[in-house]
């Protein structure tokens, strides 16, 4: 099971057709690339266009990108101890909308079942994204990601982080290393970067570095 497969997965849901009445209800929200969503109190947002990073304030790292139709805020309301803060990785447009709104929309009968999957995709990639930053050595945890990043540009082609970058920002491995290694993978053949891009995987990569 692999990152790509799981969000596949998730996008067969068709949510859309059950979320986009209660977002047409909302405030439409633009945040340029790379500044950060300031959150209201009891407000929540959806992400209609473009992404999300979402980092814990302690140390700085990005935890990952917010999925679709993830209510950002909603984390913060449930628990007021938890920090976390968001950066547009594109140009990114939002839906806000009051708790209240939110509230009335999703917790009737037939709509508590929408809410429930989405919170459970939630889970799920967050345990996805432990597992691959917990490998057994730090190259895994490169060659994980670096599957990852290709995903990421086939399915948010707005988005323009560099690998190395994408890398560093989400892990505490150093600098040096992550360099040195997508060094030798290209040198190897295995990878293709262009202007800090990782463009393809030319081939199977090594099991072990």
């Amino acid at each position: 099971m692999t990152f790509s497969d799981l969000h596949q997965y998730y996008q067969t849901l068709e949510l859309d057709q059950h979320v986009n009445a209660l977002l047409q209800t909302g405030i439409e929200l633009n945040i340029p690339f790379k500044q950060p969503l300031k959150l209201e109190k009891d407000a929540i947002y959806f992400v209609v266009k473009g992404s999300m990073a979402l980092v814990i304030e302690d140390n700085h790292l990005i935890i990952g990108n917010t999925i679709e139709y993830m209510p950002i805020g909603l984390m913060e309301k449930c628990c007021p101890l938890a920090k976390f803060s968001y950066t547009a990785m594109s140009d990114v447009t939002l839906v806000k909308l009051s708790y209240q709104q939110f509230s009335d929309y999703f917790y009737q009968q037939d709509k508590a079942e929408v809410l429930t999957q989405i919170l459970s995709f939630m889970a799920i990639f967050t345990l996805d994204l432990h597992s691959e930053r917990k490998k057994v050595s730090s190259y895994h945890t490169i060659r994980s990601m670096l599957f990852r990043y290709i995903y990421r540009t086939e399915s948010h082609e707005h988005e323009n982080e560099g690998i190395a970058s994408f890398i560093i920002s989400r892990t505490n491995l150093s600098r040096a290393h992550v360099f040195r290694v997508l060094a030798d993978l290209k040198q190897g053949g295995y990878i293709t970067i262009k202007k800090g891009r990782l463009i393809s995987i030319n081939k199977n990569l090594p099991s072990d570095y």
